[in-house]
């Protein structure tokens, strides 16, 4: 095999692990929903983050454990890692369980497109990263688009509360970007993700010791059975704890972060939306559609590749 067929197949197998992770990073949301219905486990927003805390973090320390490097990370390093864990812990999984609890599950997965141009107008007052017409001309658009769908009472089910619980976390996902901006560099993704991770579960389990509930929090995925097994384990835990992490540390190493976050970006917007509707009975009115072509969008916009942007672009999608 030539090194061109090689380069090629491994750019094939890239973009199928990053389609096939779409389905559980567009699925987050609607396991969330599922399970907090009577017959789904009921859970809340904060019984199945401290649920999925308790399961996911031995995962995570064995990831992080693993992929050590042979020296430890800097000062400056280790707080953007611990920065980044309370990011990805409380500040993306805890609010996106609360979206998800609070507004539509197409809601969610829609909001969430407006991380890509947001993190590179973030980065550009904290890492003066140059930004062009381009993004600032995507987040206008995405906001527009936000507004739309927030407004109208686009989707059944959806409530303003709830999507401002998503849009802060998507401030959250966004600053995690800028926050580990620069580790993977030093560092194995597998370390990285597998560190914050850590933190980030950590910060989560301590919220359910507070409350006394670790115990019966760990138990319920276990009361229903049957789906709720699957939608808790394999989704919420496995599939996006897991594979999710691995798939795109894996495209990372073959593809740009540029197409990467593309890919994953636009697999989650389009598996989210078509399992809000197929799997939950969500509708969409015309505004909702409208709010969704203005975000796919934004998302084309703020992922443009420019002159002044590193190959590759924008860092990738890491999903709570």
């Amino acid at each position: 095999m030539t090194e061109r067929n090689s380069t090629a197949l491994r750019r094939s197998f890239a973009i199928l692990a990053l389609f096939s992770a779409a389905f559980f990073w567009g699925g987050n949301a609607i396991a969330s929903k599922i399970l907090y219905r009577p017959d789904g486990g009921h859970f809340d927003a904060f019984s199945l983050v401290v649920a999925r805390a308790i399961w996911s973090l031995p995962l995570f320390l064995v990831l992080a454990w693993f992929a050590r490097p042979g020296r430890s990370p800097t000062r400056a390093d280790a707080w953007r890692l611990i920065a980044t864990g309370v990011c990805f812990g409380p500040g993306a999984c805890g609010f996106m369980a609360l979206a998800a609890q609070y507004t539509s599950g197409a809601h969610v997965v829609m909001l969430m497109s407006l991380s890509p141009p947001f993190t590179a107008i973030v980065s550009a007052f904290v890492l003066r990263e140059r930004v062009d017409a381009a993004r600032v001309a995507a987040l206008a658009v995405g906001i527009a688009g936000a507004a739309l769908l927030s407004f109208t009472n686009s989707a059944s089910g959806s409530t303003v509360t709830g999507d401002l619980f998503e849009v802060v976390q998507m401030v959250f996902f966004s600053l995690m970007f800028v926050f580990t901006r620069g580790l993977g560099t030093r560092y194995s993704p597998f370390f990285v993700s597998g560190t914050y991770g850590t933190i980030g579960m950590l910060l989560l389990v301590a919220g359910g010791l507070a409350a006394g509930r670790i115990a019966p929090y760990a138990l319920q995925p276990f009361a229903s059975g049957g789906s709720t097994l699957w939608w808790f384990f394999g989704e919420i835990v496995i599939g996006l704890s897991i594979y999710g992490q691995t798939a795109q540390s894996y495209a990372l190493r073959t593809l740009g972060a540029g197409i990467t976050s593309l890919i994953s970006a636009y697999g989650t917007l389009i598996v989210g939306v078509i399992g809000a509707v197929i799997l939950l009975g969500e509708r969409l009115s015309v505004a909702g559609w409208a709010a969704a072509a203005l975000l796919a969008i934004a998302l084309a916009l703020g992922l443009a590749p420019t002159r002044a942007a590193a190959p590759g672009g924008m860092p990738a999608q890491v999903v709570s």
